[in-house]
């Protein structure tokens, strides 16, 4: 249950802050990474198909490089 619940906080969470027309976007970092890291658990944790395994090594590498960037203040696009 909690992971519904988590999943519908961090959906509610924009990742580009709605801007004025003539402004550029705003990207938070810390919620692309929040559904970044509910991705790779969702397939973790999924029957996706038969013989079908999660490349963990490039999972892992995903989730450095996106923490890395989620712990750099938003940036605008």
């Amino acid at each position: 249950m909690n992971m519904f619940v988590s999943a519908a906080v961090t959906a509610a969470t924009p990742a580009i802050a709605m801007t004025r027309a003539d402004e550029a976007p705003v990207i938070d970092n810390e919620a692309v990474l929040a559904r970044v890291e509910q991705i790779i658990d969702f397939l973790r944790t999924r029957y996706v198909r038969e013989g079908w395994k999660m490349d963990e090594q490039g999972a892992a590498l995903t989730l450095e490089y996106f923490r890395r960037r989620g712990s750099r203040p938003s940036i605008q696009g």
